[in-house]
């Protein structure tokens, strides 16, 4: 125990080390910050709303971002974790993500306009450009920093993990030739699935087909083929199969007490619709089946922040 305990704090004195700012972290030169109005669109009081997070959106344009009562938890995530690099085995799903601070960081929700002459956030910002992350991660984060006052650290704790493995039958999937995928471009309208016999698109993403979710991955690595199980499944998941190259990858599988964090909270509770497609095999059988990879029970690093200081802005 100690032995483990010992490497979690040298795991944690090498991510505090990299996360040291070199240059000063750049800023919006202007914002704007105020309550979310009773009956804004996406506020709790607006018509139709159902406590959901509908109407609550970021938009950038070049050089601007809009955010519509969004909480500032809500803002963390994306500052902090979706547009920077991530803390060790941890998902966007997870609860425990972000720790710590009044009840009002999930609570309270904001408006903010805020623009920048930034010469990277002024380029254009279809998709996740580089304009659209500079603005959703080191920006947003100064905006926190500075007019919420926010103070965090970060930390590690132990937690069950499953080690993505080759099983003893050995890996079944050849590496995708380049050019096996078919690229996505969301600013071009929506994205027509491709039909039977012809490439995948360039995605990773879970679905659902009757009572089974499915994953569907274009030139994917094992890497990123973890990183999606462990958003959808009851435990992060760690590639130790030191294979490379990118593939394309096809499982269906039931829904079962391993499989709950793959769908949203207010659907787990719910029935599935009758169906004519059977319940498929858990996705511990399908992956050593198909793909020739086992995930085997294990322990390992999670991180997370923890909110030290933070105030309520003042508007302007």
């Amino acid at each position: 125990m100690m032995k483990r305990l010992s490497a979690l704090c040298a795991i944690a004195a090498a991510v505090l080390a990299a996360q040291s700012p070199t240059v000063p972290a750049p800023k919006f030169d202007v914002a704007s910050i105020r309550p979310c109005g009773a009956g804004e669109k996406g506020s709790p009081s607006a018509p139709g709303s159902r406590g959901g997070s509908g109407g609550r959106f970021f938009k950038t344009s070049p050089g601007r971002l809009d955010v519509t009562c969004m909480s500032v938890r809500d803002l963390m995530i994306n500052a902090f974790f979706q547009y920077q690099e991530r803390p060790i085995h941890s998902t966007l799903g997870d609860p425990e993500l972000i720790r710590g601070g009044p009840a009002w960081v999930t609570s309270d929700l904001y408006t903010i306009a805020a623009e920048t002459a930034d010469p990277v956030a002024k380029g254009p910002t279809a998709g996740p450009s580089p304009a659209t992350k500079i603005m959703l991660g080191p920006l947003l984060q100064s905006l926190l920093e500075d007019r919420f006052q926010l103070k965090i650290h970060r930390d590690l704790e132990e937690i069950p993990t499953y080690s993505l493995t080759v099983a003893k039958s050995g890996f079944k999937l050849q590496p995708m030739k380049e050019g096996g995928c078919t690229p996505v471009d969301a600013t071009k309208g929506p994205v027509k699935r491709p039909g039977p016999g012809e490439k995948p698109l360039c995605t990773l993403g879970v679905g659902t087909n009757g009572p089974n979710l499915t994953l569907n991955a274009g030139g994917a690595t094992l890497t990123q083929l973890a990183g999606t199980l462990s958003a959808n499944l009851d435990r992060p998941v760690i590639d130790k199969t030191g294979i490379t190259g990118a593939f394309n990858i096809h499982l269906e599988f039931a829904r079962d007490e391993s499989t709950t964090a793959a769908l949203p909270p207010g659907f787990r509770q719910r029935e599935v619709a009758p169906s004519d497609v059977p319940p498929g095999p858990s996705i511990f059988t399908v992956l050593e089946q198909q793909l020739g990879l086992k995930l085997v029970p294990d322990k390992g690093p999670r991180g997370y922040i923890v909110i030290d200081h933070i105030e309520r802005p003042s508007e302007n």
